[in-house]
């Protein structure tokens, strides 16, 4: 299994070789991220230094960036007139005053044939200052032009919000298998670059909640004739069958130190909210209730999660301590909510529900206020949300017709539409830091 994982992954080798930030005591841009609206920050892309030597690498790199930028809905690429740069460390700040640049992406590419193919230097620029806000050199392979092109949007969006970028990030993936009911488990880059296959057994696999570190992925599969919960070391290959009762069983959340898996299974007909001890290899029991409880969350504290329950009559969300204690309910409007899922930053839960209007929207609510916000709106079959892992941004997949596609959504409920992969639905996405290549 090593040895295929080692075949199908892509070796990049980035070194930052310089990061140098040029603090300065006047007033900077500053974007508040939060803002409903608003201002679009005006930048400038223009062409590398050194980009005639592959042009199409070069308008990759710039693609790159510029699709980052501008799905966040903070920045507007302005035109370049056809402009390069003659140097990235300084730049006629008057010439991009006069095209209207608030700031300037300037790098230079240089391809050899030596150990490192491709070296990319990239700048970022403050017309108004006039001065270099930003410096950084990556090294690495061809195939590793666009991480590090989104390893620099992450960098731009930290430097004009103070919050890093969800750019150089990945999303796991339910991918269905067509002309078939099988499904596979995918990994690819959040843009929908580089999907790799995790579980293609021919079966019907479902919701993958992968480790806080990157090293475990629980799914359910049908595999075997019941919808069970398989734990995957994607380091050895190894896989562990965890559950094997009558029954539907639905991996839900990793704790933020990975030891527990929040998880629901069925027990004596009853569908309940159990944590598993991967250190002690035992179940502990949260809920028992005749109610169907299952879409477990955990809190970025380990001390709390939140799933959902008929228990009262319809859907709604529940919070309960690890420790045990009786749930309390958190979701009083709308008669169907659903589908938690716990930012990794603070207090506020996504999920899916029906608003007044009975059509289904995604909304966020506030663990300790319970305060309330619609973000979307639209004719459409919304699926579970899933935060990025700074808890900045959302992402979730909705169908329109026989059309599935995937949205990064901002807080204020600015969504932009996020490319398919090769053709591939995304279905039941998690958000998950990049993996690290394999040795």
């Amino acid at each position: 299994m090593r040895s295929i994982r080692r075949k199908c992954t892509v070796l990049v080798l980035l070194f930052v070789l310089c990061w140098v930030v040029y603090p300065s005591s006047q007033e900077r841009i500053i974007i508040d991220i939060d803002k409903v609206g608003g201002y679009l920050l005006p930048i400038a892309l223009p062409r590398l230094k050194g980009e005639t030597v592959d042009p199409v690498l070069g308008q990759q790199i710039r693609t790159v960036m510029q699709r980052d930028l501008e799905r966040t809905g903070l920045f507007r690429i302005i035109e370049s007139n056809g402009n390069s740069v003659q140097t990235i460390k300084t730049l006629p700040y008057g010439d991009w005053s006069s095209l209207g640049a608030a700031g300037v992406i300037a790098g230079q590419l240089d391809v050899s044939q030596g150990r490192a193919p491709l070296t990319l230097q990239l700048t970022l620029h403050d017309v108004a200052q006039q001065l270099m806000l930003l410096g950084k050199v990556y090294q690495g392979s061809r195939e590793g032009h666009r991480r590090m092109a989104h390893r620099f949007s992450d960098h731009v969006l930290q430097i004009f919000t103070g919050e890093p970028g969800p750019f150089d990030t990945q999303v796991m993936c339910v991918s269905p298998v067509p002309d078939s009911k099988a499904t596979e488990i995918v990994r690819m880059d959040y843009d929908g670059h580089g999907v790799r296959r995790l579980v293609a057994n021919g079966a019907l696999n479902l919701a993958p909640v992968l480790s806080p570190d990157g090293s475990v992925l629980a799914y359910t599969s049908y595999r075997a004739g019941s919808p069970d919960i398989y734990l995957l070391d994607l380091r050895d290959g190894q896989e562990e069958r965890l559950t094997s009762e009558p029954g539907l069983a639905l991996a839900g959340s990793w704790s933020p130190d990975g030891r527990y898996l929040a998880l629901s299974r069925t027990i004596d007909g009853n569908n309940d909210v159990f944590l598993y001890d991967t250190r002690r290899r035992r179940f502990k029991r949260l809920t028992n209730d005749l109610g169907i409880d299952v879409s477990p969350s955990f809190a970025p504290d380990g001390r709390r999660l939140v799933f959902t329950s008929d228990r009262g009559g319809s859907p709604q969300l529940y919070l309960a301590n690890v420790k045990g204690g009786r749930p309390a309910r958190l979701t009083f409007e709308g008669t169907y909510n659903t589908a938690p899922a716990w930012s990794p930053r603070d207090d506020t839960i996504a999920y899916v529900g029906r608003g007044e209007d009975r059509a289904m929207a995604i909304y966020t609510i506030h663990a300790e206020s319970r305060q309330r916000q619609r973000l979307s709106f639209g004719p459409r079959q919304y699926e579970a949300p899933t935060w990025d892992p700074h808890g900045r941004f959302l992402m979730h997949t909705s169908r329109v017709g026989d059309a599935w596609q995937r949205y990064i959504v901002r807080q204020d409920g600015h969504d932009k539409i996020l490319p398919a992969a090769n053709g591939l639905a995304c279905l039941s996405p998690q958000w998950v830091t990049r993996a690290k290549p394999s040795s």
